[in-house]
């Protein structure tokens, strides 16, 4: 069904208010759910948001709480509230920060997941600086190279990097694909990804409901990235890993949802510290202009640099005004 981009954001925020979210809170989840459906990724968009909504509990602010703030350190305990509304209060402080002393890390324990690393690297590079964001996926959920047990999260990265036009985004999970996708597949009756999942007697999955675990992007250099991002957001932290995480679920169907808490780290670096900030934006959209002059492959109508598809769609969906839902979805967003 078609519905108006202002009547999504409108009954998204009233569901948020319905559950007690405090308003800058509410703004904030609205528009990244919103943000995650114009630019195209509907795994990290709506089709989110009922999980979201029944597993998100009580949204209490005073659970927050900084544990340290030192020159340009800050680690906090999130408190299980929402990591979106946490990533991006850690982001502003990080952002002023690295306004004074060229860079700053935070550190983030316990927070329920935000919707994808690569909102809170857009934020950053919006304020012109660069930013590097991991954090854990959840249970246990890909696959070694060379074997096929789940033993590692999703553990996705954003980075965001300033130009003089469009930002150059980069979100991406670890994995080949990110455990959305099952759900998307189970969702519309599709076959998974080709070469992408395991069953759990080591096959390539085609059904979601076969899917036992992710293969790793890359093989072993996407599972090296995988196996950092655990260690940092996991024992760096204090924090259980692998298998010993989210533990008590029953399926891992629901791991990569809002019942498991989550590290992450948000690394903000300013430009200004080497070399001039304008310099710096007008290189990197030089770079781009150059890459996407240079040959094609045969088949190949044009050369895209990370971000610029999610941003072109989001371009077009806003000048249409509207989106398509699933009606049973809608039905779920609004009940």
């Amino acid at each position: 069904m078609r519905i108006p981009i202002s009547e999504i954001r409108e009954k998204i925020k009233e569901a948020f208010i319905r559950r007690n979210f405090p308003e800058d809170a509410a703004q904030i989840l609205v528009e990244e759910f919103l943000e995650g459906e114009l630019q195209g990724r509907q795994s990290h968009g709506l089709m989110a948001l009922p999980s979201f909504l029944e597993n998100v509990g009580s949204f209490d602010k005073t659970k927050y709480k900084i544990l340290t703030k030192k020159h340009a350190l800050i680690v906090v305990d999130a408190g299980e509230i929402s990591g979106s509304y946490v990533g991006r209060v850690v982001a502003d402080d990080l952002i002023k920060i690295a306004a004074d002393e060229g860079v700053a890390v935070g550190l983030i324990k316990n927070m329920k997941t935000w919707l994808r690393p690569g909102a809170i690297a857009q934020y950053v590079a919006d304020h012109d600086m660069v930013a590097f964001v991991i954090n854990n996926g959840g249970k246990a959920m890909v696959a070694p190279a060379g074997g096929y047990d789940p033993v590692v999260g999703t553990n996705p990265i954003g980075i965001g990097v300033p130009t003089d036009e469009q930002p150059i985004i980069i979100d991406m999970a670890t994995s080949k694909h990110a455990w959305g996708e099952v759900r998307k597949a189970k969702k519309n009756n599709t076959e998974l990804p080709k070469d992408s999942y395991y069953t759990n007697k080591g096959e390539f999955a085609v059904r979601p409901d076969d899917a036992y675990s992710a293969l790793p992007a890359g093989d072993y250099k996407g599972f090296s990235l995988a196996l950092f991002i655990e260690i940092m957001t996991g024992s760096f932290l204090g924090r259980d890993m692998g298998k010993n995480l989210g533990n008590n679920l029953k399926t891992i169907e629901n791991s990569d949802a809002q019942s498991v808490t989550r590290g992450a780290m948000i690394l903000v670096m300013n430009p200004a510290i080497t070399t001039n900030v304008d310099q710096f934006k007008k290189s990197n959209s030089e770079l781009i202009r150059e890459i996407k002059k240079g040959n094609k492959l045969p088949g190949v109508e044009e050369i895209y640099i990370p971000g610029e598809r999610a941003a072109q769609e989001r371009k077009e969906n806003m000048q249409n005004g509207y989106l398509e839902v699933d009606e049973e979805l809608w039905r779920k967003i609004t009940e």
